[in-house]
């Protein structure tokens, strides 16, 4: 005997749930603005058709966000930089224990805010050549 579902209920274990990355999203945005259909580009990212048409909409977020984030490539940095940047490492690992502690929200932003003020405050306390690149968190 075939088993019964109760009425207006959904099997949820069968439903496929999975994130879209930024990138991927990105992607999307792209597509969409070279005039690809959501059709096309869920078949080709194997994404439903639906998630597809709302993220266009949320283009403006999605972009803020992306910009917001930390880039995806890596720096290469100079010796002489390197004791500078590994003590600011360790006070905003501090730092940031510290604000875990005490529950404030913090963001990226103001992460790297705090790291350009490290660093700013131990060039002038070491006393580092003005000459240095400057940083960039």
């Amino acid at each position: 005997m075939a088993e019964k579902h109760k009425s207006g209920g959904s099997d949820v274990s069968s439903k496929k749930c999975r994130t879209i990355t930024m990138e991927t999203k990105k992607e999307i945005i792209k597509g969409s603005e070279k005039g690809g259909t959501p059709t096309e580009m869920g078949r080709d990212l194997d994404i439903p058709r639906t998630a597809i048409m709302t993220i266009p909409k949320d283009k403006a977020r999605i972009q803020e966000h992306v910009k917001d984030s930390a880039p995806m490539h890596s720096t290469v940095i100079t010796e002489q930089c390197v004791g500078l940047i590994a003590e600011v490492e360790k006070l905003l690992i501090i730092w940031l224990d510290d604000q875990n502690k005490h529950r404030p929200p913090v963001s990226l932003g103001i992460i790297q805010e705090k790291a350009r003020t490290l660093y700013d405050d131990l060039k002038k306390q070491q006393g580092e050549s003005s000459n240095a690149e400057p940083f960039t968190a």
